[in-house]
């Protein structure tokens, strides 16, 4: 069984995530339903992040990188490592020892830097040449749990790092993920068999990494940090008009929102639908700035939530013996998206309708909960039994 999950580590991540999922919805329903417990926004938060996202992009990018850079699979006293952050993350988060918890969150960002770094120092072939941002996504992770965890021991000194914290690790690291992993994983699931192609041409050959990164990458990366740079100064309409830019370049240049998914799979539909989220609220945030945290509820929950339910779900039939002809099913795929989807309408439409706010946010929450038991439903048996 531990030869399998260092082969496989998501087994045992992705479950734990989608448990952190689970609990993070129900927060909202007990507060906003049943007015049970205290106004859950922080501990909600930070479940959501730097639970479940961080322990999928932690089962992701354990069992991916391996594979990309034709290197070493996960050893078992690095597992036990990671089993050691990923309890004390969950201890320290239940405790609300908020220190030590983003303190356990930043030993897994350095650790799984080191891994990363290991793999790609020994690689036989390198990564997608988007990668890059996969970097970036992990600086911006340790940055910003580093400063949430200064922030939250000593906020007299270190108030000032707290909106940088929050930028970084809730929005920057997330996306910088999306956008390293989507560039090569998005068009290969939605059909796009020749940008897949072009792009192993350029990065499957005998030079550097870095030299095969085309220029439209780093003007790109270089664009993105800007735009958190100008967000966190606030600059909000020249950041989110930036961010925007590059999200667009990633939708037309490579995930080709614009054109029909080749697959007919209604795995790829719903994934499309969760990069039209991303792309959509990303512009909606240059133009109405008086919303801002209900626009980047539909990035949150729209995107974030639905595109990592629906990466978790390829990965587990690309190493289950389902195959991916299950991908074709209407259920669970089009009732999860639609619950997903309608969460993040509500939540972003919450203070628009009558009737209790926070009671409309409980509505979102039971709704995304009924998403993950479909999800858990549908896929759990398939991590544990191997089916």
């Amino acid at each position: 069984m531990i030869s399998e999950i260092c082969k496989n580590p998501f087994r045992l991540f992705f479950p734990v995530a989608m448990l952190c999922l689970f609990y993070g919805c129900s927060l909202w329903i007990l507060f906003g339903l049943f007015e049970y417990g205290d106004f859950p926004i922080e501990r909600h938060a930070n479940l959501f992040v730097g639970g479940f996202l961080y322990f999928s992009i932690l089962g992701f990018l354990l069992t991916a990188i391996p594979r990309f850079t034709s290197s070493s699979f996960l050893s078992t006293p690095e597992l036990l490592i990671f089993i050691l952050v990923m309890l004390a993350t969950i201890v320290f988060y239940a405790l609300e020892r908020e220190a030590y918890f983003w303190s356990s969150i930043s030993c897994g960002w350095f650790t799984l830097f080191c891994f990363g770094i290991k793999r790609f120092r020994k690689k036989e072939q390198n990564p997608p040449f988007t990668f890059l941002f996969v970097g970036l996504g992990l600086i911006l992770g340790f940055m910003g749990s580093v400063f949430n965890l200064l922030s939250s021991y000593n906020f007299e000194i270190f108030s000032n790092l707290e909106t940088w914290g929050k930028l970084f690790f809730y929005d920057g690291m997330v996306t910088s993920f999306i956008l390293g992993v989507g560039g090569r994983l998005i068009p290969g699931i939605l059909g796009f068999v020749e940008i897949v192609k072009n792009q192993r041409q350029v990065y499957e050959s005998s030079h550097s990494f870095f030299k095969v990164i085309p220029i439209g990458i780093y003007i790109s990366l270089f664009i993105f940090i800007a735009s958190f740079l100008l967000e966190g100064a606030g600059l909000l309409n020249i950041g989110y008009f930036s961010r925007a830019v590059v999200i667009t370049y990633f939708s037309f240049r490579y995930w080709r929102l614009h054109e029909k998914v080749k697959t007919e799979k209604w795995h790829g539909r719903i994934l499309k639908v969760s990069c039209f989220f991303l792309l959509i609220a990303t512009w909606l945030l240059c133009f109405f700035k008086d919303y801002i945290i209900d626009i980047k509820h539909l990035i949150y929950i729209g995107s974030y939530c639905l595109m990592t339910l629906m990466v978790a779900s390829r990965v587990i039939l690309a190493h289950g013996k389902a195959g991916l002809e299950f991908e074709h099913r209407k259920f669970p795929y089009l009732l999860i998206g639609g619950l997903v989807s309608l969460a993040a309408l509500t939540r972003a439409t919450a203070q628009f309708v009558s009737g209790s706010y926070f009671e409309h946010l409980g509505y979102a929450g039971l709704i995304l909960l009924l998403a993950v038991l479909i999800w858990l439903a549908s896929f759990l048996c398939k991590i544990i039994l191997h089916k």
